[in-house]
């Protein structure tokens, strides 16, 4: 569970972060969230002082009396380990965002896409688990894939197909999009056509058109991603 706190002082921003970041909680159960608003820096540091911090913190920077980069120095100097993410309506304070250690400093109204980036990439920083896994919504229910045993991903029709490394095949209606933006965060995964995710762990041999899986599947290369995926390649495996 990450604990998740959002500070604005204007309602109506409050409102639409809120209903950002729950939104990325339904889009993302791997993820479950606690979320907890707060409507000035002083309630946020009154609740800090009091009751202790929280993993994620989103934060106005622009806020009447202590400004939101002040308020992440006080949340820095607690020395947890705790992810900041600005979001203003000002690009002025980008350079002091960066000298906080933010995660990331995005422009209101907020970008949906941007947002979910940022907090995925922070969900993803917060947990490191050991043993990284996709948590998958079938038509049997949800279904747990650990990253070093998937394959590779193949979209066909309305469906997308994940091959195991013991051949099973594991069916889900998530785009390969949705797929590959929570697969990204680990080095080992690369999209080298538009219908197809490969874990690079489980490679056998790779060309300029295609690349043949562990499990005897050949996957087809884009020419305008032959060259990123030997580089991607070679830096995973070096």
């Amino acid at each position: 569970m990450l604990n998740v706190c959002i500070c604005d002082d204007d309602p109506r921003d409050m409102a639409q972060i809120q209903a950002l970041a729950e939104s990325f909680a339904g889009e993302h159960p791997e993820f479950p969230m606690k979320l907890q608003t707060f409507p000035s820096a002083f309630d946020l540091l009154e609740h800090l002082n009091g009751k202790g911090g929280f993993d994620l913190y989103l934060l106005d920077i622009l806020m009447p009396h202590l400004k939101g980069v002040e308020l992440a120095e006080h949340i820095r100097a607690r020395n947890e380990a705790a992810e900041i993410l600005f979001l203003t309506a000002s690009p002025e304070y980008a350079l002091d965002a960066f000298n906080v250690a933010a995660c990331g400093y995005l422009l209101k109204p907020v970008n949906k896409e941007k947002f979910d980036k940022s907090v995925l990439a922070a969900a993803y920083r917060l947990t490191r688990p050991e043993n990284p896994y996709l948590l998958l919504k079938t038509k049997d229910g949800m279904r747990k894939l650990l990253f070093r045993e998937l394959v590779m991903v193949e979209s066909f029709n309305h469906d997308r197909v994940c091959t195991l490394i013991d051949g099973t095949k594991v069916v889900t209606a998530d785009t390969l999009t949705s797929l590959m933006e929570r697969l990204s965060q680990d080095a080992r995964f690369f999209s080298p056509h538009r219908a197809y995710i490969i874990n690079m762990e489980h490679i056998a041999a790779l060309n300029d058109n295609h690349v043949l899986m562990a499990t005897g599947q050949q996957i087809p290369v884009a020419r305008t991603c032959c060259a990123a995926l030997k580089r991607a390649y070679v830096d995973y495996l070096f």
